[in-house]
């Protein structure tokens, strides 16, 4: 097994690589598949593969968060870590195996569903396989290396077929196959290497002792995607392909960003919860404080500047016959400044203290107030209203992890590190207006915009010595 010493920085290196990888190989395979299928399409296998998810959410409910916390705290004791393994992956089996019942009676029965069965049959494949990724397992290692190396491969030869075999809008049913198979592969190549650090305990698969947990967790999981999941699923049931469309193209600059960010809290969520059982209270506060200040730092620039290139980044990403993404991509960017602090809250300090139930209440005071804009705003405003809800959603489900955090004394929130955030963003704002209102191709004026803002950005940040690279150093 890996060090428990491993470094911080490396593991970030590791998870960022793949996450910009991926996002990367995202970005050069969606122009060209949005291009082929068009809207509709595009609409269609993003109803199926969020529905999917959906149900995934109810197979995995706290699995990762839990397998994630307990194999960190048990690592260094090999049969506590066999057991352990096998006491959760023996859950996970037993949640899949209802959620695919449920999943595959909804697909027979409801009209929404059955239109599309073929699509749906493909997806139980993905629910299955995802038993056996494991990869909470290897992130409780801090085996980053490893994910990052097989998941790179695995995508590149992703990014290969899907331009080799999609080629008409004929092939969505191919596209969709295409990304169930990159989990399917994934969890094979994981179930032979696990075996190189743990062995079933086949008297433990059959264990409750995570069930608790498992629900209070899975329970916020579900909550969460009320306004994530759920949102594109309810958008398809009351309203079409090209609404669903829109407002997946205008998530997708979001996901990335917000990519990164999950990108950190993941390889943090380990270590914090190592240093807390090592009783190293003094470094987990320092951690924590640095975390707010690399989060701030990097989501205020990002926000704005995507705000004003939002119609010049939709026609990279879509090309002509997606402007209906622009507004919803507009109102969906705020959110990251809330979900880059609240990821910070809930998987660095929340989740290594075992607070669960305040995850799980500001989970459902989330998920409330997303059911009631879904029903109010949804039908009549379609994409703009799945976006108003996202953004409200996060801001609320924020609010409450600061309520919490703040009022116990757990850790302090600089308002002034966010005032100063905004100020040294604005040179960065006006380059990327200028170059969104002087250069008519809209290639060239983001490539220039990211380019000359971030040059400008990082100058300065050097000049007022807040240097983002500075930060994550001191994190060692």
């Amino acid at each position: 097994m890996l060090s428990t010493d491993s470094s911080i920085k490396k593991n970030f290196a590791y998870k960022s690589a793949l996450t910009i990888s991926t996002y990367l190989m995202n970005f050069i395979t969606f122009p060209y598949v949005s291009r082929v299928l068009e809207v509709e399409g595009i609409g269609l296998v993003s109803f199926v593969d969020n529905t999917v998810n959906y149900f995934l959410l109810f197979a995995t409910m706290g699995i990762n968060l839990i397998g994630v916390r307990e194999i960190a705290a048990t690592r260094k004791d090999k049969d506590k870590c066999n057991q352990t393994f096998s006491n959760i992956f023996g859950l996970n089996f037993l949640f899949t195996v209802v959620a695919l019942i449920v999943y595959i009676v909804c697909v027979s029965f409801i009209p929404q569903f059955h239109q599309y069965e073929e699509l749906f049959y493909i997806g139980t494949a993905k629910i299955l396989f995802t038993t056996f990724l494991v990869e909470w397992f290897f992130t409780g290692l801090e085996d980053f290396r490893y994910i990052t190396v097989r998941s790179l491969v695995i995508k590149f030869l992703y990014v290969v077929t899907v331009f080799i075999c999609i080629c008409s809008g004929k092939d969505y049913k191919l596209y969709f196959a295409l990304t169930v198979a990159v989990v399917v592969i994934n969890a094979i190549i994981n179930m032979v290497y696990v075996r190189n650090f743990v062995r079933f305990r086949f008297q433990s698969l059959l264990s409750l002792k995570y069930v608790k947990q498992n629900l209070i967790l899975g329970i916020y999981s579900i909550m969460t995607s009320m306004y994530l999941t759920f949102n594109v699923m309810y958008l398809g049931f009351v309203s079409n392909n090209t609404e669903v469309g829109y407002y997946t193209t205008a998530f997708k600059l979001y996901s990335v960003i917000l990519g990164l960010f999950t990108a950190f809290t993941n390889v943090m969520l380990p270590r914090m919860s190592s240093l807390l059982a090592e009783g190293e209270q003094k470094k987990f506060q320092s951690l924590i404080n640095k975390s707010f200040s690399v989060v701030i730092t990097f989501c205020i620039p990002l926000i704005l500047c995507s705000m004003i290139l939002a119609p010049q980044i939709v026609y990279v990403l879509s090309g002509s016959g997606y402007e209906g993404a622009i507004l919803p991509m507009r109102i969906i960017m705020p959110a990251i400044l809330f979900v880059g602090i609240a990821q910070v809250l809930a998987v660095q300090v929340l989740m290594p203290m075992k607070k669960d139930k305040v995850l799980l209440i500001a989970s459902v005071v989330g998920a409330i107030v997303s059911l009631l804009i879904n029903l109010l705003m949804v039908p009549y405003i379609e994409s703009v209203g799945s976006a108003v809800v996202l953004l409200c959603s996060e801001a609320v489900v924020t609010g409450t992890y600061l309520w919490y955090v703040l009022s116990h004394k757990l850790t302090l929130i600089s308002v002034k590190a966010i005032v100063k955030s905004v100020l040294y963003s604005l040179p960065s704002v006006v380059v990327c207006w200028g170059c969104g209102q002087w250069i008519e191709n809209e290639f060239v004026g983001v490539g220039c915009a990211v380019m000359l803002a971030g040059i400008v950005w990082m100058i300065i940040q050097v000049t007022v010595q807040t240097s983002i690279g500075k930060q994550i150093k001191n994190m060692l």
